[in-house]
């Protein structure tokens, strides 16, 4: 009798484990680019330089691999089975590879010092990276601070800073991760402008 009741629990424990499991999901960032901007890949590169991407800090309260969600400004709470596929500072960091990879502005990208100093370097700081959910209608909040310098100078070219709310469009964690994307995508198109019209 005692195995039997031990069976049963034991089983119990892992069909609830199974369906714990099926019930998770894992997200990450993607940057994708059309029209103008995927001509240029197709091209030489804008500049015949090295930009090394950065460890991104993270704020430690988004710097979990669950997704954060908001639904005052007082208070935060963490999804129990939506998660970032990596830690959100690589997850940010990815992204911003990713973007100048595809955009093709640099000649070479790195995350390691490779083949001498980088021309470069680009720097992140990410203080909120959220959805945010009112009565209604819900959002992707990301607050960044980007930074590109002159390694060799250490000069600043470009210092930006945002803070962008994006309205998903169905109230569902599956839509953060796209309006995330889109939001550093955008915002990222005028870090370059910036840097354009400081090296011009």
């Amino acid at each position: 009798m005692r195995k039997k009741y031990l069976f049963i629990i034991l089983l119990s424990i892992y069909v609830v484990g199974c369906i714990s499991s099926s019930r998770k999901q894992y997200f990450q960032l993607h940057m994708e680019v059309s029209g103008r901007e995927a001509k240029l890949h197709e091209a030489e590169p804008e500049w015949d330089k090295t930009i090394r991407i950065e460890p991104v800090a993270v704020e430690d309260i988004y710097n979990d691999y669950r997704i954060v969600y908001r639904t005052s400004p007082y208070r935060l709470n963490y999804y129990s089975y939506s998660f970032w596929i990596k830690k959100p500072g690589k997850v940010v960091r990815d992204a911003l590879y990713d973007y100048f990879v595809k955009t093709n502005i640099f000649k070479k990208v790195t995350f390691e010092f490779v083949e001498g100093d980088p021309d470069y370097t680009l720097s992140a700081r990410v203080n909120i990276l959220e959805e945010y959910d009112l009565k209604h209608v819900w959002f992707a909040h990301l607050k960044m601070v980007i930074e590109i310098k002159d390694f060799k100078s250490g000069e600043t070219l470009v210092f930006h800073r945002f803070d962008s709310r994006r309205r998903l469009l169905e109230r569902k964690v599956e839509r953060v991760p796209a309006a995330i994307s889109k939001i550093l995508k955008d915002e990222l198109a005028k870090v370059v402008e910036q840097f354009r019209a400081k090296v011009k």
